[in-house]
């Protein structure tokens, strides 16, 4: 993932592709399973497997994806974004501008924290001073930098009161509104491991990071979610969530099974896989500060000369989509854009252009070559190759080079590399342009190599036009996103290669959850367990 830490921390999370053989195995225990082989005593209520422990159960300071996703459920904000990145309303009933710096929030009725305290404008009045204070220490103080103030109208009117227009504001409320005796330094490690909030799920035990269990908050505003309880378990290894799903001891990973696994899952009676276009981006990184990278020419050649579409078919087994854009297809925001396309007739001509001839014709030296660096992961690896091979073809020699992914990591972000390989886990905000390819956010010194525009692009226009959007109408924002798009669409900072679907492997035991395209787990609030003896709810 590849996206500004108030949002999601970079990882390179997606599992790794299981050998062949596994794969065969996978296959083949799942057909033994299916003949009778479960567990006959599932555990009560409802397991989720996670790949990794979550950092923090404070929103404040969860920068993991597991963090901020497992506090939602406990301490959601005023709002969520729905599957096209739309703001909707959660503990707020409604929101409006009540002019270009003045934003007014009315809170539901009857809202109350899973303390029994009842949750109002002083609490959430509470919740942003406090992000705003540098006593808290927050590392997400920063994006509310714009807000000057939070006023409190009565109990349930609360209007944020901006020092300038900034649209991409709503993006940034949506993090947990807590009570306001917690929301100080004094409260961090009580928030932070026992967690209070007005989510539709309340904290029960945490006693080791491999055991997470919450449950149904009969006050939630939506009804009470139909199950008995919300364990979750970490399972660092894959075979082994793949085992646990198939013998009916969990029921539900979300975007934590390979692809290449999903066929024998599908296999089993009692699994269902459920999919649905997703937000997250996988991009083909490029240097742009010297060399031949930083001619254009040189970077639309490398386009030219990527097929996406085999990737996504054998490697992701279709569950993806060729990307154009950072922000997928579905987003309010989206511009389609001619992109470029595999034209390797194309690339040739513009590696003539920019001084780049084939100097001995097909299979002999190449024109140009590069290093290109992609972490352990063997999914990755996989990737890297196929490009290196697309790549050759068209006379560009590529060198690959596997990292362990926090080596890896602190390359791309202090410039050294030439090509590269991320993901951004979830594009929601379209403001999220700008962090990756505004001049400003170049990472350096400065910054403490803390920028997202990690391959140094310098475009005045396009400068202009991120600015203009954060202070734009929503009208005016998908005009400037569209004009933005094209612009990144002739620079090439990046090559797009494809967005993942959500990808849900759910038991029988839980009925109607659908994923989110975010990858979010709050859709586990309108869940429902289902009882082996009755079929019903418990």
């Amino acid at each position: 993932m590849d996206a500004p830490p108030d949002i999601h921390l970079v990882t390179d999370a997606m599992p790794s592709l299981p050998s062949r053989a596994a794969r065969v195995s996978f296959i083949a225990l799942a057909l033994v399973l299916d003949s009778g082989c479960r567990d006959p005593a599932p555990p009560a209520g409802i397991t989720v497997l996670l790949e990794a422990p979550p950092d923090s159960l404070d929103d404040r300071f969860a920068l993991t994806a597991h963090g901020q996703r497992l506090a939602q459920l406990v301490s959601p904000g005023l709002l969520t974004f729905d599957d096209s990145s739309r703001p909707v309303p959660q503990l707020a009933e409604s929101f409006r501008d009540v002019s270009a710096t003045v934003v007014e929030f009315v809170l539901r009725p009857n809202l109350t924290f899973h303390d029994g305290s009842a949750l109002t404008s002083e609490d959430v009045k509470a919740t942003f001073d406090a992000l705003m204070n540098p006593k808290l220490g927050s590392p997400k103080r920063e994006r509310y930098e714009p807000v000057e103030r939070v006023e409190v109208v009565d109990a349930r009117t609360v209007r944020f009161h901006l020092k300038r227009p900034y649209a991409p504001l709503l993006a940034e409320l949506s993090a947990a509104i807590l009570p306001a005796e917690r929301v100080g330094p004094g409260g961090i490690e009580a928030q932070g491991t026992h967690p209070v909030g007005a989510g539709p799920f309340r904290f029960e035990s945490w006693p080791d990071e491999e055991h997470l269990t919450l449950v149904p908050f009969e006050g939630w505003h939506g009804g009470k979610p139909a199950m008995s309880r919300l364990t979750f378990r970490v399972v660092r290894d894959e075979t082994t969530r793949v085992l646990e799903l198939l013998k009916g001891r969990a029921d539900l990973v979300v975007n934590n099974v390979s692809p290449a696994v999903l066929p024998a899952l599908r296999k089993s009676p009692h699994l269902r896989v459920v999919t649905k276009p997703g937000t997250g981006f996988t991009y083909l990184g490029l240097n742009l500060r010297e060399g031949p990278l930083a001619d254009v020419r040189v970077r639309q050649a490398l386009c030219h000369l990527i097929d996406v579409r085999p990737l996504v078919e054998h490697k992701l087994h279709g569950l993806a989509e060729p990307a154009s854009s950072m922000l997928p297809r579905e987003h309010w925001a989206f511009t389609q854009t001619p992109g470029c396309g595999y034209a390797p007739e194309e690339a040739a001509r513009l590696l003539d252009a920019a001084g780049y001839p084939d100097p001995d014709g097909p299979g002999g030296q190449p024109r140009l070559s590069f290093t290109f660096k992609t972490s352990t992961d063997r999914f990755r690896r996989a990737v890297a190759l196929v490009l290196k091979e697309q790549l050759a073809k068209g006379g560009i020699a590529v060198e690959v080079r596997a990292l362990e992914f926090g080596t890896f990591f602190e390359d791309v972000r202090r410039g050294r590399f030439e090509l590269f390989t991320l993901k951004w886990a979830a594009v929601m905000e379209p403001d999220l342009l700008r962090g990756a390819f505004h001049s400003a956010n170049i990472p350096g010194p400065g910054n403490h190599w803390g920028g997202f525009n990690r391959g140094a692009l310098k475009d005045p226009k396009l400068d202009r036009v991120l600015e203009a959007a954060t202070q734009a109408s929503r009208e005016e924002r998908k005009t400037l996103y569209a004009e933005a798009q094209r612009e990144l669409d002739a620079d090439m900072p990046v090559i797009p290669l494809w967005h993942e679907a959500s990808v849900a492997v759910v038991s029988s035991r839980l009925a109607d959850f659908e994923p989110s395209a975010h990858g979010l787990l709050l859709p586990l609030a309108k869940a429902r367990e289902v009882t082996p003896e009755r079929g019903g709810t418990p």
